[in-house]
């Protein structure tokens, strides 16, 4: 008989407590993560944002959708259990993977910190059809924001939760809230035409930097700090291991 042992390695980091760029990520469905980084030395200028296509998940989601359809139709639910399994282990490989390349996107910076938006109510608050919010509601937006946090943490990089209140209609050149339509934001006030992913991230990031001086509240970054530890989901372990 083989017998086996787990370890849990614990790692004891120091969180940056004086950041210096602004690392906003919006997650969604046709890109399920874009980052930007905004310096408190130059506010008003974004640097070169990056993508995360959220094409491979579709497929997945859309192949494993067919396969258990067919598969209910057939009165198999053992295998639509295992298939459930497979699909949720591809998926949360895919989700780590994404995870780690944000958290990388954001090393490269001087001292940042990470923001996202608060998704506590995302699913309450899907207004589309009920196909779209089956489709959202299988996505796990929030594991994906739990892997950033805890693989942020582990390398000393503070992430905080925003009220994401109107981050994809403002404008971030000059403020003006407007509709969005499509997969670009045009600004019918001063003609600026986006990718409405990246306005938003920049609308995330600048979330901490709307007070006077370099922007970002000490109240804020004390409070986040009390709060914020070197856990995941209150555990200091993988989120995934869980």
């Amino acid at each position: 008989m083989v017998k086996r042992a787990h370890f849990v390695l614990k790692k004891e980091v120091e969180l940056i407590d004086e950041p210096e760029t602004f690392i906003g990520v919006d997650v969604g469905e046709w890109n399920v993560a874009v980052a930007v980084a905004i310096s408190k030395h130059n506010l008003s200028k974004p640097m070169k944002g990056q993508f995360w296509s959220g094409a491979k998940i579709r497929h997945i989601r859309g192949k494993y959708a067919h396969i258990r359809r067919n598969l209910q139709r057939k009165k198999r639910l053992d295998l639509v259990k295992r298939i459930g399994s497979k699909e949720s282990r591809i998926v949360n490989q895919i989700w780590h993977t994404i995870a780690k390349e944000v958290v990388e996107y954001a090393k490269q910076f001087p001292k940042p910190i990470i923001v996202m938006e608060r998704l506590k109510n995302i699913r309450e608050n899907m207004n589309g059809s009920a196909k779209l919010n089956r489709r959202l509601y299988s996505w796990s937006f929030r594991k994906l924001q739990t892997y950033i946090e805890y693989k942020a943490n582990m390398e000393g990089i503070l992430v905080v939760y925003v009220n994401p209140k109107n981050s994809s209609k403002i404008c971030h050149r000059c403020g003006h809230v407007a509709q969005v339509n499509g997969r670009e934001f045009k600004c019918p006030k001063c003609g600026l035409v986006y990718n409405r992913d990246l306005n938003s991230a920049i609308n995330l990031a600048r979330s901490l930097t709307r007070e006077a001086g370099w922007g970002c509240r000490e109240s804020v970054l004390n409070s986040c700090m009390k709060s914020s530890a070197v856990k995941a989901d209150g555990t200091g372990e993988d989120p995934s291991k869980g």
